[in-house]
């Protein structure tokens, strides 16, 4: 080897060194980065050579920068993230749910409820005071006036809600281009071979924003790139391509938001991330809630004009409905592949049931009608002729030949309760008119029809007979409760799981000054070693120079 092998093994020392502290001074300078991963350099010793019949070392090799990165660990934060994402979309959602409905702060029902009744029982103590009928249609008003702001401003959130998985959208695409784009730099990058370990970190942090917006997996291939799927298995990036994340009006309900992918729905698959919670809060919780909020409206409406249709007002009118009538609806499903059209009436209140329906065909001729909300069949094989009157629990439905017939697989969804909460209002404008009597031959004092409507406020008319009005009320606000606690909670839980997460992150691949300042002055140290090795091959030269 000789004097010059020497030379080159202190060349290759002080080549490595001058590496490791470079990568050091990298590390201290990211201290504060966020998403930053500890770099160090990987040392090889040189292939020795023969000579003089002993192998003899030839230095020492600066291999690579490696990342300091736990992939299982990084796995469970990008899962955390995922959750994180749900709960907290859930949590901030139900939250403004709740407050719809605060009855400790007057905004609720309860109050407003116990106020109509308690003026309908003054109304039942003095039959033929007028004020206390002016003051029942007054208390009356605010009732229907309370539901109506409940219902908007449920509706309001929703409308909310659709703007926000817009938004998700659009942020969700914004992300997938750059993860692509890092693809491409990173293959070039490790394909030339050069370390790519700072657009490594690029990408992990924007694979977490990602997961924190909706569930995804990824794989990586042999070149450094990443495969993610999104809404469980649908690819979302690939390579350096990307594929198109959007929101569409669902086919049964236009003012919902569906997710797609391309052409691929994946609503019902997304399974974590802020879209996931908002889809959970939206249609678990705001629409249920708006459901409950018709069927109590309905329940009112039926309840009350069944009673008061058939009692009588000071000036002996009768027939007339306390509350606005019923106004049912009928829907074809989205899907259908037939032309014809649809009408629905009430033919008989007190039959109604006040649940949805729907008219399957199952073929041209022929329909089946089935209660969806008991899942029950009303009734099977039913002939169909185009305009003939479908009768069913106080219902009447009209299907017509439109452009076509019906055809196998229509559906048609009739619903009593459908905004009916938007729609709650007072029918009655002239308080003589109130039915507080049933017999008209003992006006005005009979107040016998005015007891039975105060009556309903204790009757269990709702849940299948199980629930009164306050009730059944009460189940709805219970329920809006323990959900957001439960959604807090489970936010409060999740927080603290990826705070301990982030912290074993930091105790394994995060900047460590003390440490770093250790490996500086010991790399300071080889380095000033190393060069002092060259000092002296360099003097043994003269030596040998001088020798001739």
């Amino acid at each position: 080897m000789g004097l010059a092998g020497v030379l080159n093994i202190a060349k290759t020392a002080l080549q490595a060194t001058q590496s490791a502290i470079q990568t050091t001074s990298h590390n201290i300078a990211n201290v504060n980065t966020p998403g930053y991963t500890r770099q160090r350099v990987e040392f090889s010793a040189g292939l020795p050579i023969l000579g003089g019949g002993i192998y003899i070392g030839t230095g020492v090799t600066a291999d690579n920068v490696e990342r300091v990165y736990d992939r299982f660990l990084g796995l469970q934060i990008h899962d955390a993230n995922e959750s994180m994402g749900k709960f907290s979309a859930l949590s901030s959602s139900l939250s403004r749910l709740e407050g719809i409905f605060n009855d400790q702060e007057g905004l609720g029902l309860g109050d407003v409820l116990n106020e109509f009744f308690s003026a309908l029982q003054d109304v039942a103590n003095d039959p033929s005071d007028y004020s206390a009928r002016s003051v029942l249609l007054s208390k009356a008003g605010t009732l229907t006036d309370r539901v109506n702001d409940i219902d908007s401003r449920i509706r309001s959130e929703i409308n909310s809600i659709e703007n926000q998985l817009k938004g998700e959208a659009d942020d969700i695409n914004s992300i997938a281009s750059q993860i692509a784009n890092l693809n491409d730099r990173i293959q070039q990058a490790e394909g030339g071979g050069r370390e790519a370990n700072d657009l490594r970190d690029e990408r992990d942090i924007l694979i977490n924003e990602l997961a924190e917006k909706i569930d995804i997996t990824y794989v990586e291939d042999t070149d450094g790139m990443v495969t993610i799927m999104a809404g469980g298995g649908t690819a979302l990036v690939a390579g350096k391509d990307t594929a198109s994340l959007s929101v569409s009006g669902n086919s049964d309900n236009n003012n919902y938001y569906d997710i797609y992918i391309g052409s691929h729905n994946i609503t019902s698959s997304i399974s974590g991330g802020s879209v996931k919670g908002l889809l959970d809060a939206r249609d678990s919780y705001y629409q249920d809630s708006l459901s409950r909020l018709n069927t109590f409206a309905a329940s009112l409406t039926k309840e009350f004009n069944v009673l008061h249709t058939q009692g009588y007002g000071l000036d002996s009118s009768t027939g007339l409905d306390f509350f606005s009538s019923l106004s049912p609806s009928v829907t074809p499903k989205g899907t259908n592949t037939g032309g014809a059209t649809s009408s629905v009436s009430v033919q008989t209140l007190s039959s109604l049931t006040l649940d949805d329906y729907e008219i399957q065909f199952t073929s041209a001729s022929s329909f089946n009608i089935v209660n969806t909300t008991e899942n029950t069949v009303v009734s099977s094989g039913n002939t169909y002729t185009s305009g003939a009157n479908i009768d069913f629990d106080g219902l009447r439905v009209v299907i017509t030949d439109g452009s076509s017939t019906p055809n196998a697989g229509d559906v048609f969804k009739v619903s009593v309760t459908k905004d009916e909460a938007k729609n709650f209002s007072v029918s009655l404008t002239d308080p003589n008119k109130f039915a507080a009597a049933q017999d008209s031959g003992e006006l005005p004092g009979d107040n016998s029809n005015a007891l039975s409507m105060i009556d309903l406020q204790g009757s269990k008319v709702l849940s299948n007979g199980q629930a009164t009005f306050d009730g059944f009320y009460s189940s709805l606000v219970s329920d809006i409760g323990v959900a957001s606690s439960e959604s807090a909670a489970n936010e409060d839980s999740q927080s603290y799981v990826l705070e301990e997460l982030e912290m074993y992150r930091q105790s394994v691949s995060g900047v460590s000054l003390d440490e770093e300042g250790v490996n500086l002055l010991k790399y300071q140290h080889a380095y000033e070693a190393a060069g002092k090795v060259m000092t002296i091959v360099d003097e043994m030269f003269d030596t040998l120079i001088g020798l001739k």
